[in-house]
């Protein structure tokens, strides 16, 4: 009577059993899936910066104002519909108010209101600390691209980096050194790097109170998660 072999009954070993080429599969679909996420970031920010936000800081530039405050709403809080009503008389209605108004800020800083839409603007996206921190890395770098913000360094003269004091007596040698601290070889003093423009900026997400008006003319208020964005010019 024939007998079968049978094995030891040992599992085979999970190296064993997975396909090094799946493996490598799924790494490449992974790095893949990072790559496009980074990529995807980075576009859709520089399309923010250049066709929303630096336009509303050009204009404020035109008005002379040096500060703005921007409020960034995202796409997924539900606010009124902005329509132009008009009366019965064909006269634009009296309440010509904004449908959404942004409160707690100073009068000397309102913001401006920016609507954000779109899924990838949604709080989800937002909520993201380092999605905020890139934003305004990026719009502090386009804004102080056209400037010189690197002072130049004072050059130093060879013959003064070459310079030896002659030895001095011990009797004069106190007073000798006292004045050569006080008025440095060639009698010019440290050349002190001069200031130079920047513009600053600061972007936060932050909880802001909106203040709404319905197609009945009444107030609601509501506390939402918005991106702050602050530029300061300084000349």
């Amino acid at each position: 009577m024939a007998t079968h072999e049978k094995d030891d009954g040992s599992l085979p070993s999970y190296e064993d059993s997975v396909d090094p080429l799946r493996q490598t599969h799924f790494s490449s679909r992974g790095q893949q899936i990072l790559d496009r996420l980074a990529l995807v970031r980075a576009q859709h920010l520089r399309s923010l910066i250049d066709d929303q936000i630096i336009p509303i800081v050009e204009q404020q530039a035109l008005y002379g104002i040096a500060q703005t405050t921007i409020a960034m709403i995202p796409s997924d809080i539900n606010l009124p519909v902005e329509e132009e009503a008009k009366s019965e008389f064909g006269f634009d209605a009296a309440n010509n108010e904004k449908k959404v108004d942004v409160v707690g800020f100073s009068s000397d800083h309102v913001p401006q209101i920016i609507t954000l839409e779109g899924q990838i603007n949604r709080t989800e996206f937002w909520r993201d600390q380092a999605i905020v921190i890139e934003l305004e890395r990026v719009l502090r770098e386009s804004l102080n691209a056209s400037l010189h913000l690197q002072p130049s360094k004072p050059q130093q003269s060879t013959a003064r980096q070459s310079y030896q004091k002659p030895p001095k007596s011990k009797i004069f040698g106190r007073r000798a050194n006292a004045v050569g601290q006080e008025l440095p070889f060639g009698g010019q003093t440290a050349v002190e790097p001069e200031n130079v423009a920047q513009v600053l900026v600061r972007a936060r997400l932050e909880e802001v109170c909106l203040r709404t008006v319905n197609e009945f003319g009444l107030y609601d208020t509501m506390s939402k998660q918005c991106v702050v964005v602050s530029v300061d010019a300084r000349c």
